[in-house]
């Protein structure tokens, strides 16, 4: 009852100031005499064996690539509110993973497991026929565009991670329990399928509840009701009656993972980015791993990476899309920025 009373309180304070409303400080770091990337965005299909995977694309066809990747349970608009603040000369794609948004579901039987992602995505370079481009990437999306990174060096020639640092390992000793508890959530999962009852909800209802569940996972504050609209204009679809909305978002995207990581290889795969590398903390989210882990995380990439950069801006989990103004002139400088020549100190230019 009390995280329901706070919630309220949050609801009602943002209905009154507005959840973009930005100082006059704030306001002055985008208005420079830069052009921007059109806010005006196209729906890309992306043909895949078992459907399609659906994205919004802004900007020149011809510009430098950009691809987008949002969070667990996100989709493609999680970038809207950055877009029309990010400047032009860019192809920004931004996709609906998997069973997310507008993509198409895997077939019956199958499920969902975080090593997809990374044929999902060379997949998807492939069709685009971008051989190089830059990652953009929210929370999973930047864990994914990280670790792809690291895996094919000579595909990306920058990547941005927005508030996670990398995937999270697990002590060695839970992980058979974790495993178990996956098992037995699949047949559950599965279970539910085959004799499906689709929850409807009218809109308004439908976004008070990804509000308050987006509150309770990621803490109270992390989203505010405009982000989690944008959101909602490809997370919620009209049931066939016309009686209302359900989710877009595969009820088996909820389902654990089976096997779960050590901390050696989080730092094996860190220590392996090679680009030009931007992470950007919100201070009032969680760090989603121990205090120790991010640090040593944090070390791995200064040894190891004379291009990697840090920076904290206050704010919850979903900081791009509450306070894009915020967000979006440390993104242009990294993007605008020549790494051609080493830094001699390793030290990057917006570590605090």
């Amino acid at each position: 009852m009390l995280v329901t009373r706070q919630l309220k309180q949050v609801l009602r304070r943002q209905s009154v100031t507005g959840p973009l409303s930005a100082s006059k400080e704030n306001e002055s770091a985008v208005s420079d005499s830069r052009r921007w990337i059109s806010g005006t965005s196209e729906e890309i299909r992306i043909p895949v064996p078992y459907g399609h995977i659906a994205g919004k694309a802004w900007g020149d066809p011809n510009g430098r690539p950009i691809l987008g990747l949002h969070g667990w349970l996100d989709n493609a608009a999680t970038h809207d509110h950055l877009v029309p603040l990010l400047a032009e000369g860019y192809r920004l794609v931004s996709l609906d993973q998997p069973g997310h948004g507008l993509s198409s579901h895997y077939p019956n039987g199958m499920q969902y497991k975080v090593s997809d992602a990374f044929t999902f995505l060379r997949r998807v370079l492939d069709h685009l026929k971008w051989d190089k481009t830059i990652i953009m990437g929210h929370s999973m999306g930047g864990g994914i565009g990280l670790w792809y990174s690291a895996m094919f060096p000579e595909q990306v020639e920058k990547v941005i991670c927005i508030d996670l640092i990398s995937f999270g390992s697990m002590a060695l000793n839970k992980h058979v329990k974790a495993a178990r508890k996956s098992v037995l959530e699949t047949m559950k999962v599965q279970a539910k399928m085959e004799n499906p009852l689709v929850p409807t909800y009218n809109h308004e209802d439908a976004c008070g509840r990804a509000f308050m569940a987006s509150n309770l996972i990621n803490g109270l504050g992390s989203i505010n009701k405009e982000s989690v609209e944008t959101l909602m204009t490809r997370g919620l679809v009209e049931v066939p009656d016309g009686s209302g909305f359900t989710w877009s978002a595969d009820l088996r995207l909820r389902i654990p993972t089976a096997f779960n990581m050590v901390q050696e290889i989080t730092e094996e795969f860190g220590s392996k980015v090679e680009c030009p590398h931007l992470l950007i903390k919100a201070t009032e989210a969680s760090k989603y791993m121990s205090d120790e882990s991010f640090d040593q995380l944090l070390k791995i990439f200064r040894q190891n990476n004379p291009h990697f950069q840090y920076r904290e801006l206050p704010g919850g989990h979903h900081l791009h899309l509450n306070t894009p103004e915020l967000v979006a002139p440390i993104i242009n400088k990294f993007l605008e920025k020549d790494f051609s020549d080493p830094d001699p100190d390793r030290k990057a230019h917006f570590d605090l």
